[in-house]
C-alpha cells in the first residue's frame, strides 16, 4: 500500500511518500523546488507507521532546505 501527503516549506513542494514493505514502512520524499526542479531520495529508512515514515520524510526534506542536518530515522 501507498501512502502520500504533500506540504509546502518555504516555496517548495514536499511530497512524502510511504509504501508498506512487508510489516515495516519504507520513506522516500519528492522535492520540488520554486523553479519546478525536482529531486527524489533514496529510501530514508524504514519505519514501523505509514504516519512516522511520512513524518520523517517531512523532516528530512525541510533540514535539506535549511541546510541543517537530517534528523535521526531511528
Amino acid at each position: 500500500m501507498l501512502h502520500m501527503n504533500d506540504v509546502t516549506y518555504k516555496g517548495h513542494l514536499l511530497s512524502a511518500i510511504a509504501v508498506t514493505d512487508r510489516e515495516m514502512y519504507s520513506a522516500t520524499l519528492i522535492v520540488r523546488d520554486p523553479s519546478g526542479v525536482q529531486h527524489r531520495s533514496g529510501v530514508l529508512g524504514s519505519f514501523a507507521s505509514s504516519l512516522g515514515a511520512v513524518r520523517y520524510a517531512f523532516a528530512y526534506g525541510m533540514a535539506e532546505i535549511d541546510h541543517r542536518k537530517a534528523p535521526s530515522s531511528e
